[in-house]
């Protein structure tokens, strides 16, 4: 039975127990599509439901919506940020090849960059589209269409052909890191949102860091068939593209609403418990007045800037980070093989932060903070600014892509728990990832490949000044939150238009 024995039928219906202290009761499992009810939040959702059928209801929405979208993004930073590991394959072939030496050495900057200018404007666009057609098939076929157009890059006869295919490619992959995190917020309450984001997201970091691998490999496929061994590694990377693309329509889940995977009563289950949390499980439809009420609220900006800081440093290692190593005196086959081993480290902060991050109260703001130092720390020992030895200086690496990669899922999972609606999920997260490719133009134009020999200067301190700030943007956000909580327990203001809902620090 998913509820206990000793409930009655009535109290069933609502979801709930008897409890001495004074409760909100949540509304009926039968939602109609009409406008939440206010004041539902429990302190306990999970009050009257057999504890071992959540664990089995949420372990089946676990096993089927995280592996999925893990892989659909694992695939697209893979498909984003190869052409770093292209071009330096074969002693720098395709740089060679299509002349993206020329133009004072910005040609790579350009073909870099070109790719966030559509994946910017995207973003927001995008979300409608995924609840008219639904995830699955909205992201899946995304992901088959880009997929081509990885291929066809490995066709570039060109480096102006490189760069108008890298602008398409942007345009279908905006589609998916904003929905996934969209759909992973609709899945699941407040106190499970970071470690779900966080595993989704640093999976997919983790993974494809081994892309740096597969790209050397294919790399010794140069001459075979008449192409060099920089168009192998599209070529094959784009196949894969599609057929993830496949599988992705076969096995993604839709929005809880529309779940089939779920019985009747697991699918209550999750709406209950998102009712009960924060009360926005019913859709809400994106409106002009909410569009514009959304534009103008200065939180999802202050989480846009956070997230768009942390993207400078992860791009920039991203794409440039085969051409740190080399200048650390690293062989031209050591370079891109050395790639690997830090993106599989930083699997174990993301998870333990975001753990902790969920599991101790008023966690997450510090969670943030502690691996944005990290990032600071990591970016100035691998740079030149340290002056240290080589060891020292990968360790460094270390250090930056895991202070990096663990707090933007962080940024995204702590502004979903500071809103309520369905159509301002949507929304924030299209926003705060359309920032992330803000800071991806930032990093591709910083750091230039006329001061590679020098270690990057512009853009090491650039990313140092703006994750210096990035602390105090973190700090400051988390005393207005708490002054915000303080005056809502005092009746003196009603956060997200809900008496009970109160911000998580």
């Amino acid at each position: 039975m998913a509820l206990n024995p000793s409930v009655s039928n009535e109290k069933r219906e609502l979801g709930h127990l008897d409890h001495p202290k004074e409760v909100h009761t949540p509304p009926s499992p039968d939602f109609s599509g009409e406008e939440p009810r206010q004041n539902v939040m429990f302190a306990d959702i999970d009050e009257g439901y057999d504890p071992a059928f959540i664990r089995s209801t949420i372990r089946k929405v676990d096993l089927r919506l995280v592996p999925v979208l893990s892989l659909m993004y694992c695939i697209s930073l893979i498909d984003r940020t190869n052409l770093g590991l292209a071009r330096q394959a074969n002693n720098l072939k395709m740089h060679k090849q299509l002349d993206l030496s020329g133009g004072n050495g910005q040609r790579f900057s350009i073909a870099t960059l070109v790719f966030f200018i559509p994946y910017i404007i995207l973003e927001i666009p995008s979300q409608l589209g995924l609840r008219k057609f639904g995830a699955r098939w909205w992201l899946g076929i995304a992901t088959i269409l880009w997929g081509v157009v990885t291929v066809a890059i490995g066709f570039s006869p060109n480096w102006q052909t490189l760069a108008g295919l890298r602008a398409l490619l942007g345009v279908f992959e905006a589609t998916l890191f904003p929905g996934a995190a969209f759909l992973i917020a609709c899945w699941y309450p407040r106190r499970s949102m970071a470690l779900r984001m966080s595993t989704f997201y640093i999976l997919s970091v983790t993974v494809s860091g081994f892309g740096a691998a597969m790209a050397y490999g294919l790399s010794m496929l140069d001459g075979r068939n008449g192409h060099a061994g920089w168009t192998w590694i599209f070529i094959v990377q784009g196949i894969i593209t599609i057929g993830i693309g496949i599988l992705s329509i076969l096995f993604l889940v839709d929005f809880p609403d529309k779940a089939t995977f779920l019985t009747e009563e697991q699918k209550e289950l999750v709406i209950t418990r998102i009712q009960r949390d924060r009360a926005d499980a019913v859709v809400d439809p994106m409106t002009k007045a909410k569009f514009f009420e959304y534009l103008g609220t200065a939180k999802l900006w202050l989480f846009a800037y956070m997230f768009m800081c942390g993207t400078v440093a992860s791009y920039s290692l991203a794409y440039f980070l085969p051409r740190i190593l080399a200048e650390m005196g690293f062989s031209n086959m050591m370079s891109q093989l050395l790639v690997v081993p830090p993106y599989v480290w930083c699997l174990f902060p993301a998870v333990t932060s975001a753990y902790i991050a969920d599991k101790v109260k008023g966690a997450r703001s510090y969670a943030i903070v502690f691996n944005i130092c990290c990032l600071i720390a990591g970016t100035a020992m691998y740079s030149q600014i340290s002056k240290t030895k080589q060891a020292a200086r990968y360790a460094g690496v270390f250090l930056a892509i895991g202070g990096s990669n663990s707090f933007l899922p962080l940024v995204v999972s702590w502004s979903q728990t500071a809103i309520r609606a369905q159509s301002k999920r949507g929304y924030a997260s299209a926003l705060i990832i359309a920032f992330g490719g803000v800071g991806g133009i930032v990093a591709s134009v910083a750091f230039q490949e006329k001061e590679a020999a020098k270690g990057f200067p512009s853009g090491i301190y650039l990313t140092l000044a703006m994750n210096a700030a990035n602390v105090v943007a973190v700090i400051a956000l988390r005393f207005w939150m708490k002054w915000k909580n303080s005056r809502a327990d005092q009746g003196l203001c009603v956060i997200e238009g809900n008496p009970d809902f109160r911000y998580q620090l």
